[in-house]
């Protein structure tokens, strides 16, 4: 993958260390030497993959020429990928660089068997970085709004009366059960549309299953008695670094959306993680209305926002991936 005399490629382990003082360009002399050392030792030692760093090399009159522009991918369960926005080391061709950068490395984890690579920025989402991915092939799709509410407080009753749930977890309605219904709250889905068909639900299932803070007993699915078909699945689990867990997934199949089950699975939800944590938090996408309403009625309160730029590089029929706008 080139233009003209830029080299696009996966970053060969000898020059990791160079493409990781160009990645941490941004911090002082010390701190990105200390950096780079740690993440090399770190990357031998196998606590970290160091195989996602992609590089754009421009070729000199003499040797193999220098690194001129670095990104940073990590291959995730269920066929996905994180990306981060590019790092270039040179003014001149900045854009173009960035561009091309970020293209190869889409082809390259494409090649690999990555079906869907999403970038989550911090802030406005209109940075250099943001700009980069869109011109590469990663257009800013949504924001994500992030919000938290205390566990302990109840949330406050449906305002429609409906049924009572059911609720089991993924062990006690077993694995064909519980995925035949999380597939039917992705019918007609506000979140993320754009992911619709992109991966099969095994992969979906296996993206949740691959997280950090996966525990079965937190995977429930809630069912009305007198109707089959309405379906609630919320998937938690705990915050890695804080005294919360996350609302992992929380959706309805069509049946059971505008009949109150969603105040129904936020308190679910709540008094699963109360014994727990402090908080529970989630994102929703600033598109879905209706979600957002809902978690605004029970008590969420936004603290984050970020830009979500995102790539479907295949699709589950095998037909090639339509572009973003």
């Amino acid at each position: 993958m080139a233009s003209s005399n830029l080299q696009i490629l996966r970053c060969p382990p000898d020059d990791r260390a160079e493409a990781l003082d160009v990645l941490y360009q941004g911090l002082e002399g010390w701190a990105r030497s200390a950096l780079v050392a740690q993440a090399m030792e770190d990357g031998l030692a196998g606590r970290v993959d160091l195989s996602g760093l992609w590089i754009a090399r421009r070729g000199g009159w003499t040797g193999s020429g220098r690194i001129v522009g670095v990104l940073l991918s990590q291959t995730l369960p269920g066929r996905a990928a994180a990306v981060w926005a590019p790092r270039i080391a040179t003014a001149w061709g900045r854009a173009e660089i960035a561009a091309e950068l970020v293209r190869g490395a889409l082809d390259g984890l494409r090649e690999s068997g990555v079906a869907v690579a999403q970038a989550v920025l911090d802030g406005s989402g209109d940075s250099k970085g943001g700009r980069d991915l869109a011109r590469g092939g990663m257009p800013r799709i949504t924001d994500l709004v992030y919000l938290r509410r205390d566990a302990a407080t109840p949330a406050p009753v449906a305002l429609r009366p409906s049924p009572e749930l059911e609720w089991r977890g993924l062990d006690d309605v077993g694995e064909a059960a519980f995925l035949d219904a999380l597939a039917a709250t992705y019918a007609g889905s506000l979140d993320m549309p754009e992911l619709e068909g992109a991966r099969p639900m095994e992969d979906v299932v296996a993206g949740h299953r691959g997280a950090e803070g996966f525990d079965p007993t937190r995977w429930r699915l809630g069912r009305d008695a007198d109707d089959p078909e309405a379906r609630a699945v919320v998937l938690l689990a705990d915050a890695p670094d804080r005294d919360a867990w996350e609302v992992v997934y929380l959706g309805l199949t069509p049946r059971a959306r505008g009949r109150g089950f969603g105040v129904q699975a936020v308190t679910h939800a709540l008094a699963l993680a109360r014994p727990h944590a402090l908080a529970v938090e989630l994102a929703v996408d600033v598109r879905n209305h209706p979600a957002a309403r809902l978690y605004r009625e029970t008590g969420f309160v936004p603290f984050d926002r970020r830009a979500v730029h995102l790539a479907v590089l295949s699709r589950v029929n095998g037909g090639p991936a339509a572009r973003l706008p």
